[in-house]
């Protein structure tokens, strides 16, 4: 699959996509432009279809029960911060004559409700219902379950650092540093 999903968002993302190859082609331009895949971070999510693996962590932290809004075998990519902000550290530092494209799908990891449910209970209890939103697990039905980044790691080494059983104590305690109200310094962060 090419990651491209038919919302406004996606057809908005294609479309200077698009534009970026032909400034490329007719002018030169060294356009390069990245698709992600869910980006997981300890920043509190907004409401999205991906938000649940970052919502979970809040609510495993803070009452040890969580509600997923999706179904427990909708695999879903993934990525944690860190990796996606040293993925395009990567493609921008790339040479351009190494390029064999100009945009690039990048990921690390994918992962259903379940898995990350397991992979949290590893290191703490954690209750778990699940009560389907019919309007996010039709938009999560319709994307890949895996991000095909075969030429990000051919054209520029692309090779992330975290799976999903290393990200999982690395945002537990993330969260944990939010929830009391530290101030993590930018390196706590990512």
């Amino acid at each position: 699959s090419s990651g491209i999903n038919a919302e406004y968002g996606g057809v908005s993302k294609v479309y200077m996509e698009l534009l970026g190859e032909y400034y490329h082609h007719r002018y030169g331009l060294d356009f390069r432009s990245a698709r992600f895949p869910g980006i997981i971070s300890a920043t509190t999510p907004g409401g999205g279809t991906t938000d649940y693996a970052v919502q979970i962590f809040y609510d495993a932290i803070e009452t040890g029960r969580h509600e997923c809004f999706l179904e427990p075998d909708t695999r879903l990519p993934m990525m944690y911060i860190s990796d996606c902000i040293q993925s395009v550290i990567q493609m921008m530092e790339c040479a351009e004559d190494k390029l064999t494209q100009r945009t690039y799908n990048i990921s690390a990891f994918s992962f259903t409700p379940a898995e990350i449910v397991a992979e949290i209970r590893k290191h703490m209890p954690l209750e778990v219902t699940y009560k389907v939103d019919p309007m996010r697990q039709k938009i999560a039905s319709t994307w890949p379950q895996v991000l095909e980044d075969s030429s990000a790691r051919r054209d520029w080494g692309w090779n992330p650092e975290f799976t999903l059983e290393k990200m999982v104590p690395y945002m537990l305690q993330k969260v944990r540093n939010q929830l009391v109200k530290e101030l993590p310094t930018p390196k706590e962060l990512f």
